[in-house]
């Protein structure tokens, strides 16, 4: 426990930022933070007014910020792993998690946005065991394109209509939301790098929409605001390879379809006072192709339709904001993944639901509380824990393994609920405890450690994450 008030004091001295409210845009537009940002990652109206308008609001300025991460990330319990060192690197540890340079601003009339260069000391390499079961993760470093959106916008006016409209660029389908969907840049608006190293969601299974194309894709699409009130935008994106061997991809090798994978987003805002409401629709579908250097991987097309609902109250003391967030996803797989026996049928579901409300007060003291639940069709094939040491199909076999943790029934099913809590004593100041505790975990109360063997309870996999900040 001392590293942990260490790190607390360090940052207390020397001082983080929120990474979302980048200095670069606070510079251009000679405003406080507090003005387009109600917390740690979520926007006021005017700050979904500026990102509407392209980031091209107020003067120019050098368009450069800088930002790290320091953390904590401790799981409840690690006694199912053969060797936690491995498979759960670093767990408890004080870690410099995060590097980014941002190119943010505008750069020229109508046009601007955030170029976002990352450097991740514990991204991650799967680990195997002598007989093909993915043990843990390599912590080691890598440097990529992280999420990042250039726009072009202009002012309209149609007869009594007054519209805003515009071009996105970007690299991860949501990131251009201008209410925050998905975990490009949703809550929870930090999560730790280390669960991808051990093989854990935060919120278990995901859908492709909800943060599983960052990077790994590239696409354009067209928006449209109507009297400030009626939101509509359609993009399409196209797997995307750097050209760059220095900028690699953050996850594993892409397998996004070459050809057009088409998103929409449609919403009502409303705006009175204090008060700020939004209800929307979302979705996108998506062709992922079978990564041949993985036994039991699968190709298919993926659609994902959301439906979301947000309100905010904003005042100088006290301030509520509330967001539902509900996505279902449909997969009909290509033939061969049920001939190879990957999946159980030809077509599978996922649906996931996560809430969120939140509490600030004179924008330095605040609190999240959060719940979610996954669930979908029961996939044995795909899920279930094999111990046959020659089984080379689905993504829990036990040669080159796509997953560390299995269902021990061939079930999804993932809930839980947890809080967090953030301090800002000044506006250069942020420090944040966020607790995620587990109901179900892949299927129940139980699951199982693909390393060992070994049966893990639910709340084996709860988190305590301590993390902060800093940018300039």
């Amino acid at each position: 426990m001392n590293h942990r008030v260490t790190l607390i004091v360090f940052l207390l001295f020397f001082g983080v930022r929120d990474i979302y409210a980048l200095p670069a845009f606070s510079r251009q537009t000679g405003k406080n933070c507090a003005v387009c940002h109600l917390n740690y990652g979520e926007l006021t109206p005017a700050g979904r007014q500026f990102k509407l308008t392209g980031y091209s609001a107020g003067g120019y300025v050098i368009p450069l910020s800088v930002a790290g991460v320091i953390s904590d990330t401790k799981i409840r319990n690690t006694a199912s792993s053969i060797n936690p060192d491995v498979a759960l690197p670093k767990n408890g540890s004080v870690i410099p998690e995060e590097a980014s340079v941002y190119v943010a601003g505008k750069f020229y009339e109508n046009l601007g946005g955030y170029v976002r260069l990352t450097y991740n000391p514990v991204n991650t390499t799967p680990l195997f065991g002598s007989q093909g079961v993915q043990t843990g993760t390599k912590v080691g470093g890598d440097t990529y394109l992280d999420a990042s959106e250039i726009r072009y916008a202009d002012n309209f006016q149609m007869g009594e209509h007054k519209v805003v409209a515009g071009v996105t660029l970007n690299n991860a389908p949501t990131i251009q939301d201008l209410w925050k969907i998905s975990p490009v840049n949703g809550y929870p608006y930090r999560t730790s790098n280390l669960l991808s190293a051990w093989g854990l969601g935060q919120f278990g299974p995901s859908t492709v929409i909800d943060g599983n194309l960052i990077d790994q894709v590239a696409g354009v699409g067209v928006y449209a605001m109507v009297n400030e009130s009626v939101y509509a935008e359609f993009a399409g994106y196209t797997r995307y390879l750097s050209p760059l061997p220095v900028i690699s991809i953050s996850g594993p090798v892409n397998t996004a379809s070459t050809s057009i994978n088409p998103y929409w987003r449609l919403a009502y805002n409303y705006v009175r006072g204090a008060d700020a409401f939004m209800l929307g629709t979302f979705g996108m579908i998506t062709t992922l192709k079978r990564d041949r250097s993985i036994p039991g991987s699968s190709g298919g097309k993926y659609t994902d339709i959301g439906f979301d609902i947000a309100y905010q109250r904003i005042t100088d003391v006290h301030s509520w904001s509330t967001r539902v967030t509900y996505i279902a996803e449909q997969v009909d797989w290509n033939p061969r993944a049920v001939i190879k026996r990957n999946h159980d049928t030809a077509h599978s579901s996922l649906n996931t639901i996560k809430a969120r409300i939140s509490y600030n007060y004179e924008r330095q003291l605040g609190a999240h509380v959060f719940g979610f639940y996954t669930d979908g069709s029961t996939d044995n094939n795909y899920w279930a824990y094999n111990p046959d040491q020659t089984v080379v199909t689905g993504a829990c076999n036990q040669n080159n393994s796509q997953l560390a943790f299995c269902s021990a029934n061939g079930n999804p099913k993932t809930s839980g609920y947890g809080f967090e809590l953030y301090y800002e004593p000044t506006p250069n100041v942020h420090v944040a405890l966020q607790q995620t505790f587990y109901n179900h975990f892949l299927g129940g109360s139980t699951f199982i450690d693909n390393s060992s063997g070994n049966v893990r309870a639910a709340k084996d996999n709860n988190l305590t994450y301590l993390y902060a900040v800093f940018s300039y």
